[in-house]
């Protein structure tokens, strides 16, 4: 196992690597989704007012921008936009 490269355990679970923040955002993300889930598609869900309400929680919009930009990266999360609505679905 000491072996193993980083790529390793990515392929197994993509969270690894990701910066702590990230992570803290995925998890945000996580109970955002379970409250604003979409009724047509259970997996997708809106945040209205999303850097408002991340930024309570203590993050910076420079630390939301980064986070999300990293987590579609890591094919961790989708984006759609309909209607002047952003819609997310996490993986």
């Amino acid at each position: 196992m000491p072996n193993e490269s980083i790529q390793s355990f990515v392929k197994v679970n993509p969270l690894v690597g990701l910066p702590v923040k990230t992570l803290r955002l995925y998890n945000a993300l996580e109970v955002f989704k379970k409250k604003y889930r979409s009724s047509e598609e259970p997996e997708w869900f809106s945040i209205p007012q999303r850097d408002p309400l991340l930024q309570k929680i203590g993050f910076s919009k420079t630390e939301i921008e980064t986070g999300i930009k990293e987590l579609k990266r890591a094919n961790l999360l989708q984006i759609r936009e309909e209607d002047d609505t952003c819609w997310y679905c996490l993986k």
